[in-house]
């Protein structure tokens, strides 16, 4: 089975943009242990499974986020084959809160 040249853009795109998740989930989880939340690099640097620990937090890092990545490029693709020019969706607009203004009671003696 052939494949066309669209089909060959949408697989790069998935693998660039799970591999850009990786590189930000990767990035979040180095900023965990920097900034120390929780001791947790103490304990960590204390622990007999420190390799284990690392392996599990920058995979689990990378996995969440890469998911995340690759699964918002896929719902911001066009869905008209006329608006496809490999520049991804369109934005949804911005809900913004609606202000109301109250009456202050006087409070009762």
């Amino acid at each position: 089975m052939p494949q066309s040249s669209k089909t060959n853009h949408l697989v790069r795109m998935m693998i660039l943009n799970w591999a850009l998740g990786w590189a930000v989930g990767f990035a979040c989880a180095g900023g965990v242990l920097i900034s120390n939340v929780g001791h947790i690099r103490d304990m960590m640097l204390k622990s007999d499974f420190m390799l284990q620990f690392l392996a599990l937090l920058f995979g689990s890092f990378g996995m969440t986020f890469g998911g995340v990545v690759a699964a918002t490029a896929v719902m911001l693709l066009p869905t008209d084959p006329e608006e496809w020019r490999g520049g991804g969706g369109t934005r949804a607009p911005v809900l913004l809160p609606a202000y109301a203004l109250a009456r202050v009671r006087s409070r009762r003696a």
